[in-house]
């Protein structure tokens, strides 16, 4: 009977050693599979001169991908490598949302302080709370709408002043609307609190922390630590253009720049109580950021357990849809793959086009304003008065500008009886309510 037990039992751990070699192989193929899947897409979405940037996309500890992907050779500007670093602009805010949740864990602040307890002078400052600037809730506009000068020449003090003076678009709580300003505050308000420029506290209580070697920040800081910073580029007449790194009409506070590697390191942060639980929104904790000729994103999926990092230094690519796509993929979900688009115009007549000649509101776009008129038989978009684009007819409701791109210019019947607009940017839809 002991030697049986013996058998037995030689019997199991070898089964053992075939289950985990059969998972083991299972999950290799897994990861390969998941590999190929996202390499296809950004490989599609390079060649269709869409996509040039780095991803890097993981699951659980497993690395699925990291990788540069290039339009052009390693001569041309837009070249980029792994260890690339890229501008992150609004990535800037879950860092800013990081650090105040390490404030609160240390007792040096709470969420539910309002302005009044850091600054005088703001209307309703007894009432917006830090929770509602984060939330963009505060009611404070999207940007400073009385520059004298440029953006880029503001202090913190002066972005502070003059955010005093301006009116409050909604009562605080009660709707929400992005704002650029709501966060200059917070990055204020971190600086007060750790008695340093607010780029200095990132460095020295985030980046040095998480051993993020080649992340830095652009100004107010001891160091920049800019070595192999990536160029950003935009289309402009079918032609690529390289555009400045620092915009003029931009803040200084939170300009930042990081890697692929570094970002990872982040998101592990992030991961982590308490961060995970203040930051994270049905188990995913993201956020996008990009200006011109540049995009960046970071995606943590806290229940799936798999997350990516994508940066881009041209910024004609489908960037929310292409987010949405990875996101899929990573889930092992079927996606689309990037392929070429040639859209066909018909003829629509122009009783139909008079239907939508009219000034449309876009709040989403900082109450942009934009003009539909009719010349030469078709449908233009005016902005201030001056051309801005011709949009040739896919259906008698749906127009396109380029039939290459998948964005169109959709209207749609509101409940007075005129027309509304869908406008397609970057793989979202805008609303734009008619005048």
């Amino acid at each position: 009977m002991r030697y049986l037990g013996i058998l037995i039992a030689s019997l199991m751990v070898m089964a053992c050693g075939q289950k985990s070699t059969s998972d083991k192989k299972a999950d290799q193929e897994k990861w390969s599979g998941m590999r190929d899947s996202v390499d296809t897409y950004f490989s599609k979405l390079t060649d269709l001169k869409q996509f040039n940037g780095v991803v890097l996309a993981y699951k659980g500890d497993e690395v699925v991908l990291h990788q540069a992907y290039n339009m052009q050779g390693d001569t041309s500007s837009t070249f980029v490598t792994t260890e690339t670093q890229f501008d992150i602009h609004s990535v800037s805010k879950l860092m800013t949302h990081y650090l105040l949740v390490q404030l609160q864990s240390e007792n040096k602040l709470s969420m539910d302080q309002t302005l009044d307890d850091f600054f005088d002078g703001f209307t309703q400052g007894d009432r917006i709370t830090l929770q509602m600037l984060l939330d963009h809730r505060s009611g404070l506009p999207r940007e400073l709408t009385h520059v004298d000068g440029e953006e880029i020449d503001l202090t913190p003090s002066e972005i502070v002043a003059l955010a005093k003076k301006e009116p409050l678009l909604f009562e605080p709580g009660t709707d929400a609307q992005y704002s650029n300003v709501g966060y200059e505050l917070l990055y204020e308000i971190v600086a007060q609190i750790y008695g340093k420029p607010f780029g200095q506290c990132v460095v020295d209580e985030l980046f040095v922390p998480l051993h993020m070697d080649e992340s830095g920040v652009h100004f107010y800081t001891k160091e920049a630590k800019i070595t192999r910073l990536a160029k950003n580029h935009v289309l402009k007449d079918s032609i690529l253009v390289e555009v400045p790194n620092i915009s003029r009409d931009e803040f200084r506070t939170g300009r930042l720049f990081s890697t692929t590697t570094d970002l990872r390191k982040f998101l592990d942060a992030v991961s982590k109580e308490p961060f995970a639980s203040a930051l994270q929104h049905n188990g995913v904790i993201q956020k996008d950021g990009g200006s011109k000729g540049i995009r960046a994103q970071v995606y943590r999926d806290l229940r799936n357990d798999f997350g990516f990092v994508l940066l881009a230094n041209y910024d004609e690519m489908p960037f929310f849809q292409t987010v949405e796509d990875l996101a899929k993929m990573m889930k092992s979900e079927s996606v689309e793959y990037p392929k070429e688009i040639n859209r066909q115009a018909i003829e629509v007549p122009i009783a139909v086009l008079e239907n939508y000649v009219g000034f449309y509101t876009f709040h989403d776009f900082d109450g942009l304003v934009l003009e539909v008129a009719i010349q030469d038989g078709g449908l233009v978009i005016l902005q201030d008065g001056e051309f801005n684009a011709e949009l040739k007819a896919e259906s008698p409701t749906i127009f396109f500008e380029d039939p290459k791109a998948r964005e169109s210019f959709e209207f749609v019947k509101n409940e007075e009886g005129t027309y509304d607009a869908l406008m397609g940017w970057k793989g979202i839809t805008v609303e734009g309510k008619r005048q």
